[in-house]
C-alpha cells in the first residue's frame, strides 16, 4: 500500500471546498432533499437566493417540454409548473454540475464522464425504486447522483485516473478494488469523507460509502442496494441475472429518455 498517495488523497478529500458563498445553499438543499417531510416552500425558500439556479428553473419552465403558452417570469410559478418532484431532481443536478463539478475545474472529458455516469445511475435508481416500491424515488435519485463524488479526489490527485476507469470498465474489474490496491483508498472512502464534511444526510453518506460492497450493507441496506444495482447495471450492462437487473433492462428506454431530458435541460451537449 502506498501510504504517501493515500495520505495525499485523504488530505484532498478533507480539504475539498466549494465556493464559500454557495456552501450554505448547498448544505441546506441537500438537507431538504434528504428529508421526506420537506415541502415545496422549504425548497423555494432556499433556491430563491441562488440567482443561477433560479434563472435556470425559470428557463426550464418556459421550455417546450413544460410551456403552456404563457411566459413565466417568477421562480415560484416556474417551480409549480415543473412540479415538486421534478424540481428536486433538477436542483440536485444543477448543484452537482454547476456549483460543484465545474468549480473544481476538472478536464472537460473527465467532467462529462463523471456527470454522464452519475445521471445514468440516478435515473435508473429512481425508476428501480418506483418499480420495486422500495425507498423514496427522489431520494434514490439524489443519492445516486452523488454516489461517485469521491472520484473527484482521484481526478484531481491521480494522473490519468480517467484511463484507470476506462481500463477497469473494459476488463470488467471493480474500480474500488483497483483503487485500494494502487492507492490504499477508494472513491467510496473519499466520498464518505466529503459527504460528512459537507453535511449530507446520514443515509446519503452511508450509500456513498458502501455502494460497491457485496452482501448485506447494514443500516441503510435498501437505499444502498438501489444505488448499487443501478451503478452495476451501467458498469456491467450484460449482467441482468438479478431482479433489479431484469427490471432495469426492461426500463432501459425510459431511463434513456429521462437522461436525455436532463442533459437537454442543462445544455450539456
Amino acid at each position: 500500500m502506498n501510504l504517501t498517495v493515500r495520505d495525499t488523497l485523504l488530505q484532498k478529500a478533507t480539504d475539498l471546498k466549494i465556493i464559500p458563498t454557495l456552501n450554505g445553499i448547498i448544505n441546506k438543499v441537500f438537507h431538504i432533499l434528504g428529508n421526506k417531510n420537506s415541502s415545496f416552500n422549504d425548497l423555494c425558500d432556499v433556491v430563491q437566493y441562488d440567482q443561477a439556479i433560479s434563472s435556470k428553473i425559470i428557463s426550464i419552465a418556459n421550455s417546450a417540454y413544460y410551456s403552456r403558452g404563457v411566459e413565466i417570469f417568477h421562480l415560484q410559478r416556474a417551480m409549480l409548473t415543473i412540479g415538486f418532484e421534478e424540481i428536486k431532481g433538477i436542483v440536485t443536478a444543477l448543484l452537482f454540475m454547476d456549483n460543484i463539478l465545474k468549480k473544481l475545474k476538472l478536464k472537460e472529458e473527465d467532467l462529462f464522464s463523471l456527470w454522464k455516469h452519475s445521471i445514468e445511475v440516478a435515473c435508473a435508481a429512481k425508476i428501480l425504486s418506483e418499480r420495486m416500491l422500495v425507498e423514496d424515488p427522489p431520494k434514490a435519485y439524489t443519492v445516486s447522483l452523488l454516489h461517485d463524488i469521491g472520484k473527484i479526489v482521484f481526478y484531481l490527485g491521480v494522473e490519468n485516473y480517467g484511463a484507470l476507469l476506462r481500463d477497469a470498465e473494459m476488463n470488467r474489474q471493480d474500480v474500488s478494488v483497483l483503487e485500494k490496491q494502487r492507492f490504499g483508498i477508494d472513491h467510496q472512502e473519499a466520498g464518505y469523507i466529503i459527504s460528512v464534511k459537507w453535511k449530507f444526510p446520514e443515509d446519503f453518506a452511508y450509500a456513498i460509502r458502501y455502494h460497491h460492497e457485496k452482501g448485506d450493507t447494514g443500516k441503510y441496506v435498501s437505499l444502498v442496494n438501489m444505488v448499487k444495482a443501478a451503478d452495476q447495471f451501467f458498469l456491467s450492462p450484460g449482467d441482468v441475472n438479478t431482479t433489479e437487473g431484469l427490471i432495469l433492462q426492461k426500463e432501459r428506454g425510459r431511463i434513456t429518455r429521462e437522461m436525455e431530458k436532463i442533459i437537454n435541460f442543462l445544455q450539456l451537449v
